[in-house]
């Protein structure tokens, strides 16, 4: 809330304490009446909340920091809504949120997440980053970081944890085959890919997207030019462990790779509803689209929108069941409101929120990650494409 309109509520509550007569009379309709169009018709809680901070402010025996006070009235409030997706984003929860929408952010250069055994396990260590002039590997299982284990921290917190300014360290202890082993990185500004792609076998690409951010797109369009100059025919899209992201983002990579017509919809409760459609393309290769437990929201649309138009194999579990779409409303001073503003529904008009994606054929992951000798979801997708003709 801004300094002007906490002053404005200070002045007029003390206004209607203080004084009585003609004037302040005509001063309190008018401040009723905004409150009355502010609060939609039903100004009897916004008073209650008033006198309640009125009563804090003036009787707390401790000292008290305002902007404190407005945050936990804000988050007390999106917190009676009983929704986990809607929520204050301030401080280092601010700062990881812009880092993962911006793909930009201080830390080590992995991908983490949990595995079969509920386990944090670096799934994937990016090309020259601080990780891997570290010495760290994809498969390694993170134990603790700077001496907090993970156990406590869990997996939102261990990430956070591993991030940090640039040029500082963190201390890791990692398990590596059992053998437990100590890494001390030094942190560095990364520019996380969000897109990575590699031929597997024959005319097979696979593409893996780790998130859904504002360059999603072009680095997409941009993997999958290069795959088909090196005779890509069919694809295999792993959404696995991606935990969503930008509406706009998903819509304009399915753009690329499904015909056209409605990809997904959102419906409001005060605005109606809306329609993302795409042009498309004529002709879509054969597809694969791997997904598991993790797999939530924007990724969630993309593998609903290829399962809804049939043109497409899912493979994998049955994604996390995140069905709404949130808006993020910054106050200008590195805070913002996070809210749910609608339900979004597949291109058949399904409801996957609580429900998820449920694959064509499921698979439970055994073997490891996006590692391709011991991945079994990704051999099984290849053996399907394997079967599957050109589509001529």
């Amino acid at each position: 809330m801004s300094e002007e309109w906490k002053s404005f509520l200070k002045a007029h509550w003390k206004m209607g304490l203080s004084y009585i007569g003609g004037t302040v009379l005509l001063s309190s309709a008018a401040l009723f009446g905004g409150v009355y169009w502010l609060t939609g018709g039903h100004p009897g809680g916004f008073y209650h909340f008033l006198h309640s901070y009125r009563i804090v402010k003036d009787n707390y025996f401790r000292p008290i920091d305002e902007n404190v006070l407005w945050q936990g009235a804000s988050k007390g409030m999106l917190a009676s809504l009983e929704d986990p997706y809607s929520t204050v984003l301030a401080g280092d929860t601010f700062n990881s949120f812009m880092e993962t929408t911006n793909g930009e952010y201080g830390g080590i250069g992995v991908v983490m997440g949990l595995d079969g055994n509920g386990s944090i396990r670096i799934f994937n260590v990016f090309e020259g980053s601080a990780a891997e002039k570290a010495g760290i590997q994809s498969g390694d299982t993170i134990l603790s970081v700077d001496g907090t284990s993970v156990d406590e921290l869990g997996l939102t917190g261990t990430a956070q944890a591993v991030r940090g300014e640039n040029g500082t360290e963190v201390n890791l202890a990692i398990s590596r085959n059992g053998k437990p082993l100590t890494f001390t990185v030094n942190r560095s500004n990364v520019s996380l890919p969000t897109v990575l792609s590699r031929m597997v076998e024959g005319n097979i690409g696979y593409i893996h997207i780790f998130t859904f951010s504002r360059h999603t797109p072009d680095e997409f369009k941009k993997q999958l030019s290069t795959l088909k100059d090196q005779g890509c025919e069919k694809l295999i899209i792993d959404l696995r462990m991606n935990p969503g992201g930008m509406i706009d983002s998903v819509v304009a990579v399915a753009d690329q790779i499904l015909t056209g017509g409605t990809v997904v919809s959102y419906h409001t409760m005060h605005q109606g509803s809306e329609n993302f459609t795409i042009k498309g393309i004529d002709n879509p290769m054969p597809m694969a689209v791997l997904i598991d437990k993790n797999s939530a929201s924007a990724s969630e649309i993309l593998a609903g929108a290829v399962q809804d138009k049939k043109e497409g194999t899912i493979i994998g579990e049955t994604s996390y069941g995140k069905g709404t779409v949130q808006a993020v409303y910054p106050d200008g001073n590195r805070e913002a409101l996070k809210i749910s503003i609608a339900e979004y529904r597949t291109a058949a008009g399904r409801i996957i929120d609580k429900k998820g994606i449920v694959p064509d054929i499921p698979v439970e992951q055994t073997g490891h990650p996006f590692s391709f000798s011991s991945d079994n979801v990704l051999q099984k997708a290849v053996d399907v494409l394997k079967n599957e003709g050109n589509g001529d």
